[in-house]
């Protein structure tokens, strides 16, 4: 049978989510919101069978690649049908961004027919809720310092939530962060901008939620924020305006306290950028949620 992939339409979430949540995912590319956002980057197409999310990709660093189906049908039919639809088309049968759990599944329904291959730029960091709200300790004192000093410069500072009414103001934050930034003109920091445009476009649809750092009233920090499955959030967007070092921890630590129903937050991978990699190690992660690849070498299943 040949599957009807399709690109996602914000009228999908209901169908993935139900997937994504019966197969308590934690990993942020099985976030509704990253799948419609990134749906042009990567060359998103996905559909449901058989109770079972699946995804292919057409571009970028995933092309010709599947995700691990997701669901509570069966794993075996879905990754068959996947098979096929590599051979219809000609194409390798591989598979990508796969959690080590995920490895250990399909080794055990077609043992020695993958060759598993690790993509350490895309490790993903996940965070105790309660540690990120409680920043308790020794590990955690240079964020509670930087957040005493952006309060004691700032007192007439406080936080609002992020609606659909207000999502415009989580925009130009991104733009004056953007502007600031020694390469504005940057194609992938210009693809993130029209991707947190889109998301405010399209808030309820996507059903995020998040928070704006004000001083006084002057918006100077945003997160963009949706939930995974249960008790697991992915931080799509985190940005703050330059005049204000101190006020990025405090827009993670006020949006982990927002979230107190939470069981983790994804922070997503750091791509191999030091930087990026240094900040996220800075926060003292709970979880590396290690990726691989899947290539088939086996027989057809």
């Amino acid at each position: 049978m040949s599957l009807r992939f399709h690109v996602p339409v914000p009228g999908d979430r209901p169908a993935v989510s139900e997937a994504v949540f019966a197969a308590g995912a934690r990993e942020n590319d099985a976030a509704f919101a990253n799948l419609f956002l990134l749906r042009e980057k990567y060359g998103t197409e996905l559909c449901t069978e058989n109770r079972m999310l699946l995804r292919r990709y057409g571009r970028s660093v995933r092309v010709g690649s599947f995700g691990f189906p997701l669901g509570d049908g069966d794993l075996k039919q879905a990754v068959s049908l996947l098979y096929a639809d590599a051979e219809e088309r000609g194409i390798p049968f591989r598979m990508t961004l796969l959690t080590k759990a995920q490895c250990c599944r399909l080794e055990a329904l077609f043992p020695g027919s993958f060759t598993f291959a690790p993509m350490p730029d895309y490790t993903e960091y996940l965070y105790l809720q309660e540690n990120l709200a409680a920043l308790r300790g020794s590990r955690y004192h240079g964020k509670r310092n930087h957040i005493a000093q952006f309060w004691r410069a700032c007192p007439e500072a406080y936080i609002q939530p992020l609606v659909a009414e207000n999502a415009d103001i989580a925009v130009s934050i991104a733009e004056r962060w953007l502007k600031a930034r020694n390469t504005p003109d940057d194609p992938s920091l210009l693809f993130e901008l029209s991707c947190i445009k889109e998301a405010a476009a399209n808030w309820d649809a996507l059903a995020l939620t998040g928070l704006l750092l004000y001083d006084g009233m002057e918006p100077v920090g945003m997160t963009v924020v949706s939930e995974i499955s249960a008790g697991i959030f992915d931080i799509h967007f985190e940005k703050v305006v330059p005049e204000y070092p101190h006020a990025w921890p405090v827009v993670v630590n006020e949006m982990a306290k927002c979230l107190s129903g939470a069981e983790y937050l994804n922070r997503e991978e750091d791509l191999g950028e030091s930087g990026m990699r240094s900040s996220k190690q800075s926060y003292r992660p709970d979880l590396l949620n290690e990726k691989y690849t899947a290539q088939w070498r086996g027989e057809e299943p």
